[in-house]
């Protein structure tokens, strides 16, 4: 089997981060807000920070 991992690269430190810039993005919005937030992401409006 062939490996395709990339060097210096690790996967839960990533998703670690990214967890950490969606919560700061995020933190003091009401429901309704985050639901908007997110879709204006999921539609490429904007980026994750």
């Amino acid at each position: 089997m062939k490996s395709t991992a990339i060097k210096g690269f690790h996967t839960v430190e990533f998703f670690r981060a990214v967890k950490e810039k969606m919560a700061k993005a995020t933190e003091g919005m009401s429901l309704p807000e985050q639901r908007e937030y997110w879709k204006q992401m999921r539609e490429g409006k904007m980026e994750l920070a």
